[in-house]
């Protein structure tokens, strides 16, 4: 089988089929490939699920924009497929969280969520972002797609079998460099470049260490809220050596797993 060409054609046949027929494609071809894994299939699943993306930018788009186009961009170019389990290929172009493990203590964002914070982050060609909590590496990919490769991210994950998949699926990023490290305390290795810093895991409270790493100019973006208390998305800024924060609305994020 010759691998799909990303065509006006082909853009067109994906604009024909339904939700269902869509997710019974990309079902389709995830199988095939545990038993086939060659090159044309897998050329075919990326260019399906590349296809199956268009319509979730438009719907995140009208729903939660304006993005900036290099955002949205980088949700249809980089292959989330390849960063959730194998039985969940065929809700990858979903704009939900997928578990990554068993006991739900790990999830890979909707894409709507990392469009959020780069875009409270002003994310852009050249930057140095710093991510705490890489999962399986689908946010740090990107980040490395948005910043460029004059921009670097640093990413740092506490679970020893989440940092080696994304060790894995971030290899091809010369850009960036995972850590397996607690989070919370990484602070002192963040780099004195690292103006902006997200945050893929609710914390209850800021630690004073984040705020205090961040340089003049400097923004970070965490879901912040616990046990009994609503998520909310919040800014950190440093402005004239000060530091203030914003809120700007409800979120729903995987706890923090740190014991700090």
């Amino acid at each position: 089988m010759q691998p799909l060409l990303f065509t006006v054609e082909f853009r067109r046949k994906m604009a024909e089929l339904s939700q269902h027929d869509r997710q019974e494609w990309l079902a389709s071809l995830a199988a095939q490939l545990r038993r086939d894994p060659s090159p044309a299939l897998q050329q075919e699943l990326r260019e399906v699920a590349r296809g199956c993306r268009l319509p979730l930018i438009e719907a995140i788009q009208k729903h939660l924009g304006p993005f900036d186009p290099l955002h949205l961009r980088a949700i249809l170019e980089v292959p989330r497929e390849r960063f959730v389990r194998t039985e969940d290929v065929e809700r990858s172009a979903e704009d939900v969280p997928l578990p990554l493990d068993d006991e739900g203590l790990a999830t890979i964002s909707a894409p709507h969520a990392y469009l959020l914070s780069f875009r409270l982050l002003e994310l852009g060609p050249g930057d140095a972002l710093v991510e705490l909590g890489t999962g399986s590496g689908y946010g740090a990919a990107l980040a490395a797609f948005i910043v460029g490769s004059e921009g670097r991210v640093a990413t740092f994950e506490i679970d020893e079998t989440l940092a080696r998949w994304a060790e894995r699926t971030l290899a091809d990023q010369p850009t960036v460099a995972g850590h397996c490290a607690d989070a919370v305390t990484s602070a002192p290795r963040w780099g004195g470049g690292a103006g902006k810093v997200v945050v893929t895991f609710a914390v209850e409270s800021l630690p004073e260490a984040w705020a205090e790493a961040l340089p003049e100019g400097g923004r970070l973006v965490a879901p912040v809220g616990g046990r009994d208390k609503e998520q909310r998305l919040v800014l950190v800024q440093r402005k004239g050596g000060r530091v203030a924060s914003s809120d700007h609305g409800a979120v729903r994020y995987v706890k923090n797993r740190s014991s700090r």
